[in-house]
C-alpha cells in the first residue's frame, strides 16, 4: 500500500488527524489497534466545541447522546465541596471512550480515510523519501508506504519509544477504575458534574456516563501505595475508595459492575517530537496528570495542528522546516502550561495533606512558565499597567516605533495552512507575537503613529483588521508601549 499520510493509532488524535487531511484531498491510512482494556470514561470541557467545529465531528458527537455536564463539583485540600458552574451557555460532555473514539474514527472514514481497525503496528523505519511502517493484522503481515507519518499511538509510543520519551519518575501514578449503578438518584447537587477529590495518598474522582452509571477512578502513587496483582485489586480500591470522603459517600448504596481495573497514568514527555517526514500526535508526544482533565482535547490540538503541517509539508514543500518548528514550539508549550495547572493543584492539596503523594508532585510539576505572551501576566506587569494609565492621563498621543522594535518574518497558523507572517519582536518582550487577544499587533503598530487621539486610532485599527472589543484594544495598545515597541515622540 502507498499513501501520503500513515497515522499510527485509532484514538482521538489519529482519527481527528486523519479525518482532516482525508477531507483536504490526502490519502491517508490510519492503522487502529483493538482496544486491549476496558474503556475509561472523560470528562471534556465546554472548550471541545471549538475543535469538534474544526474537525467536523460537532454534529455526529451531539447525536450521540452523551451527558452535557454543567460544570465540576470539588472536594480539594480539605476544603469544603464546591460546586463550580461553566458559563451559563456552554456545557461540557462526559463521554465513554469506546463509543467516542469510535465516532471519531467512522467520521475520519467518512471523510475518505482508509481505516483498519486491527492492525498491530510493529515498526516503522525511512526508506529514501518514504516511509516503510509493518504492522501485523488478523490475516497476516503488512505493510504501506508514507510520504509521512503520525505516531498517534497514544502511551504505547510506537514510534515516541526509540529514545525520545522522557518519564515523570517522581510522579508515577496507576489508576484504578470501577464502574457503577445505582437504580436511584446519585446524591449530589449537579449530577452532570465530575466530582473531583484529594486525600492523603492520592486523588480520586467520578464520571456520570448515564442517568444510572458512573465510573469512580482512585489516582495511585505505586511508590507510596502497594497496588497488588489482579485478584486482591478489588480490595485494594475498595481499601482507597474508603479513605475518601466524597467519592465514599457517592457510591453507598451503589452497585459496582464487574470487577476494577489498573491502568498506567504516569506523566511523561518527549525530547523530541519531530523527524523527517514524522511527527509525535496527542499522548505520543507527551501525557499530563489527569488532574488537568484536558486529556482529550490536547490530543485533539495535537492532531488538528499535525494535519495542517503535514499539508502544508505536502503542498508547500519549502514551508515544511517552520510548520514542524512551529509544531515543536506548540507541542512544548501546551505541556508546560497543562503540567503548571497540575503543580497548582498539586501545591494546594499538599498544603492539607503533608505526605509524598504529594510532595513529589508540587516538586516534579514545579516548571518554569513558557515565553509566550499571557493576558494574565500582560495585566500584572507594572510596565503595562504604568502605559496605561498614561494613555487615560493624555489628552494626545504622539508615538513612534522604538528603538529596538523589529519586524520578523515567523511561522503562523491561516486557514488550512502553516504561512511565515511578521510579527514583532523586542528584547523587553518575551517573544516575537503577531495577535494579543486578537488584536493584529503588525497593524496596530503601523497605524499609531499617524494618529494623536486613541478613539481615532482605535476607528482606524477596526477598519484596517478585524474589529476587536475597545478593552482588548487598550490593552494590546498599552501592552506595545509598555515593553518599548512603540514609544512616545
Amino acid at each position: 500500500m502507498l499513501a501520503d499520510v500513515a497515522v499510527i493509532g485509532g484514538g482521538p488524535a489519529g482519527s481527528a488527524a486523519a479525518r482532516l487531511l482525508a477531507s483536504w484531498g490526502h490519502s491517508v491510512t490510519a492503522l487502529a489497534r483493538p482496544a486491549r482494556q476496558a474503556a475509561l470514561a472523560e470528562s471534556l470541557p465546554p472548550s471541545c466545541t471549538k475543535l469538534f467545529d474544526e474537525i467536523g465531528v460537532r454534529a455526529a458527537i451531539d447525536r450521540a447522546g452523551f451527558i452535557r455536564a454543567t460544570g465540576n463539583t470539588v472536594q480539594w485540600a480539605d476544603r469544603e465541596r464546591r460546586v463550580e458552574m461553566f458559563d451559563v451557555s456552554s456545557l461540557g460532555y462526559q463521554v465513554g471512550r469506546d463509543r467516542f473514539d469510535e465516532l471519531l474514527l467512522d467520521g475520519a472514514q467518512a471523510a475518505g480515510a482508509a481505516i483498519d481497525r486491527e492492525a498491530s503496528v510493529r515498526d516503522a523505519e525511512r526508506e529514501g523519501d518514504l516511509w516503510r511502517v509493518r504492522f501485523d493484522r488478523p490475516a497476516g503481515h503488512d505493510t504501506v508506504r508514507a510520504r509521512w507519518v503520525l505516531d498517534c499511538s497514544g502511551r504505547a509510543g510506537v514510534m515516541a519509544r526509540r529514545g525520545w520519551r522522557h518519564t515523570e519518575s517522581a510522579a508515577r501514578t496507576i489508576a484504578v477504575v470501577g464502574v457503577w449503578n445505582r437504580a436511584d438518584a446519585w446524591p449530589l447537587e449537579e449530577d452532570t458534574h465530575t466530582l473531583v477529590e484529594s486525600y492523603a495518598n492520592g486523588w480520586a474522582w467520578s464520571v456520570p456516563v448515564s442517568a444510572q452509571r458512573r465510573y469512580v477512578t482512585v489516582m495511585l502513587d505505586p511508590s507510596v501505595t502497594e497496588v497488588p496483582g489482579r485478584a486482591e485489586l478489588e480490595a485494594a480500591y475498595l481499601t482507597q475508595l474508603a479513605r475518601t470522603s466524597a467519592l465514599r459517600g457517592l457510591v453507598e448504596g451503589a452497585a459496582r459492575v464487574g470487577p476494577p481495573w489498573a491502568c498506567d497514568a504516569t506523566p511523561y514527555s518527549a525530547t523530541r517530537v519531530s523527524d523527517e517526514g514524522l511527527l509525535l500526535v496527542g499522548d505520543a508526544a507527551s501525557f499530563v496528570d489527569p488532574l488537568s482533565s484536558f486529556g482529550v482535547k490536547k490530543a485533539l490540538a495535537s492532531a488538528w495542528l499535525a494535519a495542517i503541517v503535514v499539508h502544508t509539508a505536502l503542498t508547500d514543500a519549502p514551508v515544511t522546516g517552520a510548520a514542524v518548528e512551529l509544531f515543536t514550539a506548540r507541542e512544548r508549550a501546551m505541556y508546560d502550561h497543562l503540567r503548571r495547572g497540575s503543580a497548582a493543584l498539586s501545591r494546594e492539596a499538599a498544603g492539607a495533606h503533608e505526605t509524598r503523594f504529594w510532595s513529589a508532585r508540587s516538586e516534579a510539576e514545579a516548571v518554569a512558565p513558557s515565553d509566550e505572551w499571557d493576558v494574565a501576566a500582560l495585566r500584572a506587569d507594572v510596565r503595562v499597567q504604568s502605559a496605561f494609565e498614561e494613555l487615560k492621563r493624555r489628552p494626545a498621543i504622539r508615538l513612534r516605533p522604538g528603538d529596538s522594535l523589529e519586524v520578523v518574518r515567523r511561522a503562523i497558523v491561516r486557514g488550512h495552512r502553516v504561512v511565515l507572517d511578521e510579527h514583532l519582536a523586542a528584547p523587553a518582550a518575551p517573544s516575537s507575537v503577531r495577535y494579543c487577544r486578537n488584536v493584529d499587533l503588525v497593524t496596530l503598530a503601523r497605524l499609531a503613529p499617524q494618529f494623536d487621539q486613541v478613539p481615532d486610532l482605535y476607528e482606524a485599527y477596526n477598519r484596517a483588521a478585524p474589529p476587536a472589543p475597545l478593552p482588548d484594544f487598550l490593552g494590546a495598545l498599552s501592552a506595545l508601549i509598555g515593553f518599548g515597541m512603540l514609544t512616545s515622540v
